[in-house]
């Protein structure tokens, strides 16, 4: 009964270190809910509950790809992608910005 018993706790120990996590905090969450982290990773989620996750939120990427908030306690479905610009606007083209010295308008 004993050996059974340790056999038990082996094999949970070992399904638990099999499960990738490596934990993360947000950096930001775009409006394409693009999960931006604080390392420079990214993950693209199509579940609108990571809309309202921010900054500073820590958060496990699980190797199939989940993203686990674990301060909102809340999971989402994510694919990896590359970070957006910060410099662009929504649709990919480059901010506006005002390089002469006309007092502001662009």
């Amino acid at each position: 009964m004993r050996n059974l018993g340790l056999f038990a706790i082996v094999v949970l120990f070992c399904s638990v270190c099999a499960i990738g996590q490596d934990a993360e905090t947000i950096d930001r969450v775009t409006e394409d809910n693009v999960i931006v982290l604080q390392d420079g990773q990214a993950y693209q989620s199509d579940d609108a509950t990571s809309q309202t996750w921010l900054p500073n939120e820590d958060v496990v990427v699980l190797d199939d790809d989940r993203i686990v908030n674990k301060d909102e306690n809340e999971t989402v479905d994510s694919t990896p992608t590359t970070p957006p610009d910060d410099d662009a606007d929504d649709d990919g083209t480059p901010a506006a910005t005002d390089d002469d010295d006309d007092g502001g308008n662009l």
